[in-house]
C-alpha cells in the first residue's frame, strides 16, 4: 500500500511539472495563428523585473503561451464545458445560429480613460475648427445581435457609451450606427466566428455616412473558409465557417502603407487563417488610398481595423483617404492635416477599444 501511495504521488507531481519542464526546455512559438496574436516568449529574469512584479506577470502569460498542444486542450476544454452546459467559455458567448461573441462586459469600458478620451477629441477639433468630423462608433456584435445572446449574458450598453459621446461632443456628427445596425440585423451584418462586421455591416454604415455615396458595385466573394478571433476563443469542432466577401473598387486604386507600395485587398490571406487580413493585408500605421474617384477631396481616418473594410466603399467619394492607426502611427497628426489640405475627419473605432484607447494622446503631438 505504502508503494502505491508512492506512486500515487510521482504520477500527481509528474502531472502538474512534466508540462512546465516541456515548457522552459521547448523552442519558443512566437505567434499563435488561431489567436492571431503574438504570444509571450521568456521573460528576462532580472532584479527590477522581480520587485516591479514584471517577471511574475510575464511568467504566467509565458507558461499559459507556451503549454504543450495548448490548441488541443482548449478544444478540448471547450468540448468538456459545452457537455456541462456553459455558454461563457474563454471570453466568448457560444450564441444561437452559430454565433460566438466577444464577451465585452460594462466592466471592460475604462469611462476614466473614456473621459480623458472624449475630452483629446473636443481639444482637437478646436484646433481643427471648419473641418466637419464625425464619429463612427462601432457597438460590439453582442449589443446589437443580443437576440442571440446566451441567458444572462452580459454586454456593455452601446446606447448610453453613443450618449455619452454625444453630451460631451455636440458640435461633433455621431451617427447612430447602432440603430442602424439594429435595422439591418435581418442580413448578416457581423461574422459568426469573428469580431469584425462583414460585408453588409460594412455598408450599412458607409450608406449612413454618406446617404447619396457613389458606391454601386456589388460584393465579391472571397473565401469561404473563415473561422475568426471568436471561434479562436474557443475552437470548437462544431463552428461553421464563415465567407468573406470583398467591395470591389477602381483600378485606379493605389495604397501606400508606411511607405510601401501594397494592394488594397491582399489576396494571398485566401491561404491564411485570418482571412480578415484580405483588406490591406492587415494594420499599419499611416495607409494612403489614392485614385477611386477624381474630385479633389481628401479625408482622414482615425482608425482601428473595423475602418479596413469600410474604406474601400470610400475611395468611390474621396481622391485621396489617409488612414490612421494610433496604436502604430508616431507621427504628427496635425501636421497631416495641414500638409494634406484634409477636408473631413472620421474616427472609426469599435466602442469598448475607442474607451480603452490610450494612444489619441497623440492627437496633441
Amino acid at each position: 500500500m505504502k508503494k502505491f501511495h508512492i506512486a500515487l504521488i510521482a504520477v500527481f507531481i509528474a502531472i502538474i511539472t512534466l508540462p512546465a519542464v516541456f515548457v522552459f526546455a521547448g523552442t519558443d512559438k512566437e505567434f499563435s495563428e488561431n489567436e492571431n496574436r503574438m504570444l509571450q516568449t521568456a521573460p528576462v529574469l532580472s532584479l527590477d523585473n522581480i520587485l516591479s512584479g514584471s517577471f511574475q506577470e510575464k511568467i504566467t502569460d509565458y507558461i499559459s503561451d507556451q503549454f504543450p498542444a495548448r490548441d488541443t486542450w482548449t478544444r478540448l476544454g471547450t468540448d468538456v464545458k459545452k457537455l456541462a452546459g456553459f455558454k461563457d467559455i474563454g471570453g466568448a458567448y457560444l450564441g444561437d445560429d452559430g454565433y460566438y461573441m466577444e464577451k465585452l462586459t460594462p466592466e471592460d469600458v475604462n469611462e476614466t480613460n473614456l473621459r480623458s478620451n472624449l475630452v483629446m477629441i473636443d481639444e482637437f477639433a478646436k484646433k481643427n475648427e471648419g473641418i466637419p468630423i464625425t464619429m463612427l462608433l462601432v457597438p460590439a456584435t453582442g449589443t446589437v445581435m443580443d437576440d442571440k445572446l446566451p441567458a444572462h449574458a452580459q454586454m456593455y450598453d452601446a446606447e448610453k457609451l453613443r450618449d455619452t459621446v454625444v453630451t460631451a461632443l455636440p458640435d461633433l456628427n455621431v451617427p447612430d450606427l447602432y440603430t442602424c445596425l439594429r435595422e439591418n440585423k435581418s442580413e448578416q451584418i457581423y461574422y459568426r466566428t469573428d469580431h469584425h462586421w462583414t460585408w453588409n455591416g460594412a455598408y450599412a454604415a458607409y450608406k449612413l455616412l454618406v446617404p447619396d455615396g457613389a458606391y454601386s458595385a456589388s460584393p465579391e466573394l472571397f473565401s469561404e473558409s473563415f473561422l475568426g478571433t471568436t471561434y479562436s476563443k474557443t475552437l470548437d469542432a462544431s463552428a461553421k465557417a464563415d465567407k468573406v466577401y470583398i467591395a470591389p473598387v477602381s483600378d485606379n486604386v493605389a495604397v501606400t502603407a508606411d511607405g510601401k507600395q501594397i494592394p488594397l485587398y491582399d489576396m494571398a490571406a485566401k491561404n491564411e487563417k485570418d482571412k480578415y487580413k484580405v483588406f490591406f493585408g492587415g494594420n499599419y500605421g499611416q495607409t494612403v488610398i489614392t485614385g477611386g474617384c477624381d474630385n479633389g477631396k481628401t479625408l482622414l481616418v482615425i482608425k482601428d481595423s473595423f475602418a479596413n473594410s469600410l474604406v474601400p466603399f470610400l475611395t468611390a467619394d474621396y481622391e485621396t483617404i489617409i488612414m490612421l492607426d494610433m496604436r502604430y502611427y508616431m507621427g504628427s497628426v496635425q501636421s497631416i492635416i495641414e500638409e494634406s489640405n484634409v477636408d473631413e475627419i472620421l474616427f472609426a473605432q469599435e466602442m469598448s477599444s475607442f474607451s480603452n484607447d490610450r494612444n489619441l494622446i497623440k492627437l496633441t503631438f
